[in-house]
């Protein structure tokens, strides 16, 4: 019998959501069935402005992935070190993969840069500062994290990056952690019990301070990031199955942040490429941390197919 995490830290959660009094994003408030979105452009797929979620039985990134007929991937063309090829999830991430996809189409990754290199952890890029900062979605601006239990962080996973509260815009990252992990529900568990102190001290300074109060519409954002990662979390646990479990045995990855961030690909070739990167010459970011390529590594162009 499968054991539940944190419920003590959901009926808090739950006690905290219902004396608020309030919902909507406004208050930072996060309920998995009273979802506020804004239209795309034109797309007819919706901008989650809010904080969400999905549970599912699909098998996602799981196990052996391959592209089969019908399926859209990506081509990261990488200057001087090859092609990663991608396998995008556009029923499970839908607004991700979309504002991924159109960024790419029109060009605009072409010549950005990957920027942050962590091993055992991440290559970070996409930006157009080339620094991690600016940019904006498909539709302008930002969007929030868009979660499945049916994606996670394994090795070779394709991500979209956050400003720290859950605001998604054009900037990405790809998991190269290749050691596998043994005890994947004690990650969850830490995970949960870290974001729901940080939902509790944001939950206090919203209602200790007032709407009127200068910080108050940040610490609703965070309230509400701090608050969707409990509940993804606590998700993520439950929905745990075999495969998952072997898949983090056997090809490794980054579970201790999935539920946190939106993961929207998984990578089936090209994993020397990422490998080849990883391993590269770090130097001071400007900020103490050795994460800054020492020579730029180039983004000649994403383009995206259709198998």
């Amino acid at each position: 019998m499968k054991r539940k995490l944190s419920s003590a830290f959901a009926a808090l959660l739950c006690t905290a959501l219902l004396l608020s009094g309030c919902s909507d994003n406004q208050n930072g408030n996060n309920s998995n069935t009273d979802v506020t979105t804004a239209p795309a452009a034109s797309s007819g797929i919706t901008r989650p402005v809010q904080f969400t979620f999905n549970q599912s039985t699909d098998a996602g990134n799981s196990g052996n992935v391959t592209i089969e007929p019908g399926d859209t991937y990506a081509v990261i063309s990488i200057r001087d070190y090859g092609d990663i090829k991608i396998k995008l999830y556009p029923d499970l991430a839908p607004y991700a993969v979309y504002s991924f996809t159109e960024i790419a189409k029109k060009g605009d990754y072409n010549g950005r840069v990957f920027h942050r290199i962590v091993e055992n952890f991440m290559i970070q890029g996409g930006s157009p500062k080339g620094d991690g900062a600016g940019g904006n979605c498909i539709d302008g601006g930002s969007f929030k994290n868009e979660i499945n239990t049916s994606l996670r962080h394994y090795y070779g996973a394709l991500c979209y990056a956050s400003n720290g509260i859950g605001e998604l815009s054009d900037g990405f990252y790809i998991v190269n952690n290749k050691n596998p992990h043994e005890d994947i529900k004690s990650e969850y568990v830490n995970t949960n019990k870290s974001y729901y102190q940080n939902a509790l001290m944001a939950y206090s300074y919203i209602t200790s301070n007032g709407d009127t109060d200068a910080n108050y519409p940040l610490y609703a954002s965070l309230y509400e990031y701090y608050a969707g990662v409990v509940e993804a979390t606590n998700a993520m646990y439950e929905s745990i199955t075999d495969a998952v479990t072997d898949t983090y045995k056997e090809k490794g990855g980054v579970p201790s942040i999935d539920g946190c961030y939106t993961v929207f690909g998984q990578t089936v070739e090209g994993f020397d490429v990422i490998d080849k990167i990883s391993a590269i010459e770090k130097v001071d970011d400007g900020n103490g941390n050795i994460s800054k390529p020492a020579t730029e590594i180039i983004i000649d162009r994403i383009e995206i197919f259709t198998a």
